[in-house]
């Protein structure tokens, strides 16, 4: 009787540290991710990679949209994400302590220390979209105007009043009026017809864009050569992950104009947790580059996410099971970009 007790105490014993040891192991595999509101680069790149990286890692991975990749990108950071997109300029900005950090410098520069890289892709062409019934044609037109410029304390909002400085000489709240709404409010904003100007950086063929030209015909604002030229502009080019970009004529069904326009461009990059295991960022990270073809047919928005420069313009270490991908496939790393655990 008493070895019945005991071996029934055992099993029961084994069974509860077996149950406890597989809840564990759940666990680790249930992600935090965030992303930006449906349409964007940001939400569609973690959207795809979570979806690819559930099926062929056994991963949950749970998205919070709707975010500021300002405010992700710092929780990430702090721990409290193991995965988000975010930009170079923010990389930046954290691992300094400046811009929308500054106040938290300390915290800032010591959570910047944990972000550790996956990939680096051309996402946005900055769209200025103006309606054809509003009487402006060129940059300078929008003195004393309504101009939505992105989220509060976004990075985006900082770009695109940099680029209307550089193209007008224009200062916010002084030449013109600078919105600063989230992304959905700014849309339907612009929508409602309160903005005459709606700066939104988006990928090319975003439905967002496509949107307002459904209701309405609308011009995209040029930029001209001679700004290009602009030591104004090459500044704006030596901001980590800000291009030039082509913007083609006829993209969006009520875009007006025959020729091609000129914009800023911005990349983005996806960002892991350092902590996360290597093992399992090694095989998510295999898992989106051996399904590009996937991520190219169902998301029209990110064909121009390219295994020819999966490292673009990414100013974070990455993570070494990332790194391991990386080298296995033959990709060239900067030694920049190989982070200290994995050296």
């Amino acid at each position: 009787m008493f070895l019945s007790r005991l071996n029934l105490t055992i099993a029961c014993f084994v069974l509860a540290v077996s149950i406890a040891a597989t809840s564990s192991a759940y666990s680790q595999k249930i992600l935090k991710a965030a992303g930006g509101n449906p349409g964007a680069a940001s939400h569609a790149i973690i959207t795809i990679f979570s979806k690819i990286a559930n099926r062929e890692t056994g991963t949950s991975i749970q998205i919070n949209d709707g975010q500021t990749l300002t405010k992700t990108t710092l929780a990430l950071g702090l721990g409290k994400l193991d995965l988000t997109p975010s930009v170079p300029a923010i990389i930046k900005y954290l691992q300094h302590g400046q811009k929308m950090y500054r106040k938290i410098k300390g915290r800032a520069q010591e959570a910047s220390g944990n972000v550790r890289g996956i990939m680096g892709w051309m996402a946005n062409w900055f769209h200025p979209v103006v309606f054809a019934s509003r009487p402006i044609k060129k940059w300078t037109d929008i003195k004393g105007k309504r101009v939505f410029t992105g989220p509060p304390s976004g990075a985006a909002a900082v770009t695109a009043e940099m680029i209307i400085r550089i193209a007008t000489g224009y200062k916010p709240n002084v030449d013109y009026k600078a919105i600063r709404l989230n992304w959905g409010a700014g849309l339907q904003a612009m929508m409602d017809g309160q903005l005459d100007l709606y700066m939104r950086p988006a990928p090319m063929g975003s439905a967002m864009i496509e949107q307002l030209g459904l209701s309405r015909k609308f011009r995209l604002l040029n930029v001209s050569k001679d700004v290009v030229a602009s030591a104004g502009w090459k500044k704006l080019e030596k901001i980590p992950g800000r291009l030039t970009g082509i913007i083609p004529a006829g993209t969006y069904k009520g875009q007006i104009g025959k020729n091609d326009v000129t914009v800023g461009a911005a990349t983005m990059i996806l960002v892991a947790r350092k902590g996360l295991s290597n093992d399992l960022v090694y095989r998510m990270t295999k898992a989106f580059w051996d399904n590009l073809n996937e991520v190219h047919s169902t998301v029209h928005t990110l064909k121009s996410v390219s295994k020819k420069q999966p490292l673009l313009t990414l100013n974070t270490p990455l993570h070494a099971g990332a790194l391991r991908y990386y080298k296995e496939a033959g990709i060239k790393v900067p030694a920049k970009l190989i982070p200290p655990e994995a050296r």
